[in-house]
């Protein structure tokens, strides 16, 4: 009998405003309930990559999903906006929370964030402990 692996997802969390690590935490909580085989870096701060003044706490996660990119990504974002990333928080500069699907089975979907300090910090991590067949920086 052989068993369906599903697609490898490797997501990148964000957070500027309010409980940032808390957020950053109920984020991972919330994407282990949705992947499986689910493993997070450790939660770490980063500079704002726009210029801004205030430091995010961010993480990277990767786990297996039978959903599409496209599906992962709309669950990801009806997500942030349940936590409050809405119109008026973006027009703030204000980030509660934000999970972007990176690389998808195998696939950079997200080169500048691929390629950023916020994603290689956790990446890194996640790359070296959980999948170091799979991916490489350049």
């Amino acid at each position: 009998m052989t068993t369906k692996r599903g697609a490898e997802a490797i997501l990148c969390i964000g957070s500027n405003c309010g409980d940032r690590e808390g957020n950053v935490a109920s984020a991972v909580k919330w994407l282990s309930e949705i992947l499986i085989d689910f493993r997070h870096s450790p939660i770490y701060a980063t500079p704002d990559c726009h210029g801004g003044q205030r430091e995010y706490m961010n993480a990277v996660c990767v786990g297996l999903t039978d959903l599409s990119s496209a599906e992962l990504d709309a669950l990801c974002k009806e997500y942030e906006l349940r936590m409050g990333r809405d119109a008026e928080a973006r027009a703030a500069g204000d980030v509660p929370v934000d999970i972007d699907v990176v690389v998808f089975d195998g696939k950079v979907l997200r080169e500048k964030d691929y390629q950023s300090e916020f994603f290689r910090k956790g990446g890194t991590y996640v790359i070296t402990e959980f999948a170091p067949q799979s991916y490489a920086f350049p």
